[in-house]
């Protein structure tokens, strides 16, 4: 996956997905991006991506789409007071291992073990489970193996702690954690990032005034939508300051 291979999504484009994904879950809307960010990628391929991988293709993707540079909110545990802080896709992409496994041989207290990050399928399978250690469980289940047996029936409680860690590791973009500290009361803490949840608002955001300009610019000049959606952001925006002004 290279930046020069990764289309960004056009208007058009970013409309389809913002309706078609609109009050859908997350997981939902994290392969629809995928689906229209890389059209080339069989969709059951997609599924079977660890989310590291994943969330790698989603931070390409947004940075193709709006930019390299993000700008992001968090608010103290302790003082709620409000932490503006910077992130940068490229950045963060430098940490995707080059090459991806899918499954890997560890050892833990011992014992052998075959790991694989989890995937969209197996997060679907786990948010359908309401109580939070049996999703995990779930998970494990899943992308644990030990040799011929049932990994489940075998493993400790303190396993399946070490092993979650392990999953962790291997996939290092499945959870990104931002060290912060907040200005006002000086608590340090560590703030997760979800691109799928960040990316969506975004688009979100994007769409609803991509209509707003339709509406504005199909008003004054009798275009299409169609024809207003072709044009670059930057005549498009040209053309609605002409129609406010």
């Amino acid at each position: 996956m290279t930046q020069e291979s990764i289309q960004g999504l056009s208007a058009a484009a970013m409309l389809e997905v913002w309706e078609q994904g609109s009050g859908r879950h997350p997981l939902d809307q994290a392969l629809l991006l995928l689906r229209y960010g890389f059209p080339e990628e069989p969709f059951e391929a997609m599924c079977e991506w660890s989310i590291g991988q994943r969330d790698a293709h989603l931070f390409a993707l947004r940075r193709q789409t709006i930019g390299d540079h993000i700008a992001a909110y968090a608010e103290c545990p302790a003082c709620r007071n409000g932490l503006e802080f910077e992130l940068s896709c490229s950045a963060l992409l430098a940490s995707v291992p080059t090459s991806v496994t899918t499954w890997t041989t560890v050892e833990q207290d011992g014992r052998v073990w075959e790991l694989r990050g989890p995937n969209s399928r197996d997060l679907a399978l786990a948010t359908s489970v309401a109580d939070p250690a049996q999703a995990r469980r779930v998970i494990l289940s899943r992308c644990v193996r030990n040799g011929t047996e049932d990994a489940a029936e075998v493993w400790t409680g303190a396993d399946e702690t070490a092993l979650a860690g392990r999953l962790s590791e291997l996939d290092p973009l499945a959870e990104v954690l931002i060290d912060l500290r907040c200005e006002q009361c000086g608590e340090g803490w560590q703030a997760p990032f979800d691109i799928v949840t960040f990316f969506w608002n975004e688009l979100q955001s994007r769409s609803r005034r991509l209509v707003q300009e339709v509406d504005l610019l199909a008003r004054t000049y009798g275009w299409t939508e169609g024809e207003v959606l072709r044009l670059s952001e930057q005549r498009r925006g040209l053309y609605v300051e002409m129609a406010l002004s």
